[in-house]
């Protein structure tokens, strides 16, 4: 296999595709080993490894997912036996991906852009001696131009909300003065301690605290029992006649 990567920036390697014929005795041993080296460094950056060891060849497909943070590593690569057997209708296909943002001048919605061109033009000396003809220099009038904007229309907003803050004092003056006059009038002062009174008989109940708490009973009988009343039961008695005597002056 030939380098890797093309010539392209912002491509990386999301993942790889195997598809290879092994034939090979099922008695003997092999292993098939697929791997790529390391850009600017030692050793492999991604190794995978089938062990045909003991079994009959065969056909083997396989996609293997590659962590983000290696996909921007990967070196010449190559597939190869070890042991008995040979390879057959190999298929390695690599799955990658484009970043737009690996160079962040190339859109103005990478998130390091501003960063990125503000170092372009102190690294061609735009700031300077301006250049109204690169595209670049334009770019970054233009945003300092919205940020002064922005600026001002953020002093705006805080002079009208201070302005607002201002007719609310103003008006909390006047309804003062206001009330100094319904203060001098008789009938207001009336009115007024007419309400005064009201509200402090209210307080009164409003303020009253009751203690609370349980009350129990406490019952003491001399002797242990209570005894039956026998003149209670003779006065009874002696109502019972004399409701009876009353009744008769009214029979016929």
């Amino acid at each position: 296999m030939n380098n890797l990567l093309p010539s392209q920036t912002g491509l990386t390697v999301e993942g790889i595709f195997h598809r290879y014929t092994l034939t090979k005795d099922a008695t003997k041993d092999s292993t098939v080993s697929i791997t790529n080296k390391k850009i600017g460094g030692d050793g492999y950056i991604y190794e995978y490894i089938d062990d045909w060891n003991k079994i009959p060849g065969g056909t083997k497909v396989t996609y293997d997912a590659v962590p983000s943070t290696l996909g921007n590593l990967f070196g010449n690569g190559e597939i190869k036996v070890t042991g008995d057997g040979s390879l057959s209708d190999v298929t390695i296909l690599y799955h990658y991906k484009f970043d737009p943002c690996h160079t962040p001048l190339s859109d103005p919605s990478c998130p390091d852009f501003q960063d990125a061109l503000y170092q372009y033009l102190l690294d061609n000396n735009l700031l300077d001696s301006p250049n109204v003809d690169d595209p670049f220099y334009n770019q970054w009038v233009q945003i300092q131009l919205d940020e002064q904007a922005e600026a001002e229309e953020q002093e705006a907003l805080e002079a009208q909300e201070e302005e607002e803050s201002e007719e609310l004092s103003v008006e909390e003056i006047l309804s003062v003065a206001g009330a100094a006059e319904k203060i001098a009038d008789p009938m207001q002062q009336l009115n007024m301690m007419q309400q005064i009174a009201a509200v402090g008989k209210l307080e009164l109940y409003y303020n009253v605290v009751i203690n609370g708490g349980v009350y129990k009973d406490n019952l003491t009988i001399e002797g242990g029992t209570i005894e039956d009343n026998f003149s209670g039961l003779r006065n009874l008695t002696q109502d019972s006649v004399h409701r009876s005597i009353v009744r008769s002056q009214y029979d016929d």
